[in-house]
């Protein structure tokens, strides 16, 4: 049995073969894109949104239901005309109604059967940048909505199958426009450490309480284990315990954080999170798990292409 594919009024979109397409477009575009096709905007969502899973729910929508239409900000902004023009010069609207490929765009994102959420701060050198970047999947189709500031977004649809390179360049980050770091020896490949250790040493650092460091590495001592691969680790120095903790904390230049949520078969939406800690030499994974009673950590070096698999693995998880 074939899946039908419903616009936002619960008329049958035709199905065919995603055509990839990137375009740029300002809040007020977005804005206007939707309410032409009566449902809520989709930069309103990323604006608004806490990056809490409370409304996980909501978010995943349900497929063929009306959004209602994005509140009016008034008239401030772009007219309409405008607006209608640069929604056709994209392909997204044609005559003031959403086009067939405009209106599969908004269905997937209203209706997806699997989501994935982006949200990465990083310090150039120019300041902080915080950047968001949703991606929305139903059958075939592939809907992602990138934003720096708010007020420009990047729409992009594509296959699902090329979704992996998608999710990729989303972790993508020029390390040679991070800002200043403190010297400091490499932090081994993989460290596993425990979880209270690097919660209360993290914290010991933003307070400037090094004193602190050597006392809360002794009460966990022996249990960080470390290598160049998880099956190859050995128990670590405590002297290099504490280093690696004051480095982890003072030499990070980035956080990454992503939510991939879907529907099991019962339909109960569920969640997986991936965090990621972004060096100078690259980012770190950080994945909690249990060993002899002990609530440990996993930090290990990443590549941007790593990114997939992991939120295929979660994926995974919280559908089945």
């Amino acid at each position: 049995m074939n899946a039908i594919l419903l616009g936002a009024e619960g008329h049958e979109v035709e199905q065919r073969t995603v055509t990839p397409r990137r375009v740029r477009l300002s809040r007020a575009a977005l804005d206007r894109f939707a309410e032409l096709a009566g449902v809520e905007s989709p930069a309103a969502q990323m604006v608004a949104s806490s990056g809490s899973l409370d409304t996980l729910g909501d978010r995943l929508g349900n497929l063929g239901n009306d959004a209602g239409p994005a509140p009016s900000e008034g008239a401030s902004g772009p007219v309409d005309s405008d607006l209608d023009d640069v929604l056709a010069t994209a392909g997204l609207v044609d005559g003031g109604v959403p086009t067939e490929e405009g209106g599969a765009v908004l269905t997937v994102w209203h209706a997806p059967v699997l989501a994935v959420e982006l949200e990465m701060l990083v310090s150039l050198r120019r300041g902080k940048v915080r950047v968001r970047s949703w991606h929305r999947n139903l059958d075939d189709w592939v809907v992602c909505l990138s934003t720096g500031d708010g007020q420009t977004f990047e729409l992009s649809w594509l296959s699902a199958d090329d979704w992996w390179l998608e999710l990729g360049r989303a972790a993508y980050v020029d390390t040679s426009t991070l800002g200043a770091a403190p010297d400091a020896e490499p932090i081994p490949a993989v460290v596993e450490t425990p979880w209270d250790l690097l919660l209360a040493t993290g914290e010991a650092v933003q307070r400037r309480r090094f004193e602190l460091l050597d006392q809360m590495v002794s009460d966990y001592s022996g249990l960080t284990l470390a290598g160049d691969a998880p099956g190859t680790l050995e128990t670590a120095d405590d002297a290099d315990v504490r280093r690696w903790h004051e480095q982890l904390e003072s030499s990070s230049r980035g956080r990454l954080h992503a939510a991939v949520m879907g529907r099991s078969e019962r339909g109960r939406p569920g969640a997986g999170i991936v965090e990621w800690v972004l060096f100078h030499d690259g980012w770190r994974s950080l994945t909690p798990f249990r060993r002899d009673g002990w609530n440990m950590v996993r930090i290990e070096q990443k590549s941007p292409v790593d990114l997939p698999r992991e939120l295929a693995v979660r994926a995974a998880a919280v559908t089945s």
